[in-house]
């Protein structure tokens, strides 16, 4: 490798790291427009990818395609936010290389004009399947779970109501259940773990509610735990009422439940 096909290279790594950092902190963080579990949007990643990508392609327009998968590098900074999995992975990395492509002015216009309409057409599919709400002062929900103080920009789901993803737990005998089976009857969902203070500080009051409604409401307790011998010893222990289920992948229970 040339030098200075080294130093665009280098050049490019840093830039696609900046965006994608200064990118991560504006919608995650900073989130002035105040949208609703940004961290869960996939049209976020997508775009902060095209835009990472193509602009370290522009300052590589010159260097080697053969060098150019060094500029994935950073996606690792996907990892850090929980968008570095299968199949999304994928999808962004089919992203990236669009944005090279379009980024090379050697290819032919034809070329990078249908990977140009490829990448909106990605990013639109994304943008459109999730719901778009911006939280407003004062934002919640209310003892029936509906949104309050929310301006809903878009919601795909023509119910306006978040359906159950097709999500597999387990539960103490590590037998599956999957969430997409929770239909039928009116199902609360409560989320927790034996480290946290405040969900065992609720158990008891969890446990009333359990009691007065048994008859009227089907009670699921998730467990994120990663540590499975104190879940299993707290149940024990306890013996809560309700289903008891554990993940085990944690890191895509959170991603798909949050």
């Amino acid at each position: 490798m040339a030098k200075k096909d080294l130093l665009n290279i280098l050049m490019g790594i840093f830039l696609s790291v900046a965006i994608l950092a200064s990118g991560f902190y504006f919608f995650l963080f900073a989130n002035p427009m105040h949208l609703h579990q940004s961290n869960l949007l996939k049209w976020i990643p997508v775009l902060l990818c095209f835009a990472a990508l193509y602009a370290s392609g522009k300052v590589n327009n010159e260097t080697p395609a053969l060098y150019l998968p060094f500029l994935f590098i950073p996606f690792v900074i996907f990892d850090l936010f929980n968008f570095f999995y299968f199949p999304f992975i994928i999808v962004l990395i089919v992203t990236g290389v669009l944005a090279l492509i379009i980024s090379r002015t050697e290819i032919n216009k034809n070329v990078r004009l249908v990977s140009s309409l490829s990448v909106f057409g990605i990013f639109i599919y994304y943008l459109l399947a999730q719901p778009i709400i911006i939280e407003q002062e004062g934002f919640g929900r209310n003892m029936d779970g509906e949104l309050m103080n929310a301006t809903v920009l878009w919601n795909p789901l023509p119910d306006g109501l978040q359906r159950l993803p097709n999500h597999t737990l387990v539960d103490k005998n590590n037998y599956e259940y999957n969430l997409n089976s929770a239909t039928g009857s009116t199902h609360f969902i409560a989320f927790w773990a034996t480290w946290c203070g405040p969900c065992i500080e609720k158990k008891p009051l969890l446990d009333s509610l359990k009691y007065t409604f048994q008859y009227k409401v089907t009670f699921i307790d998730i467990s994120l735990d990663e540590d499975r011998d104190k879940w299993l010893a707290f149940l024990d222990k306890h013996t809560p009422a309700g289903k008891q289920l554990i993940s085990n992948e944690i890191n895509k229970t959170r991603r798909d439940l949050n």
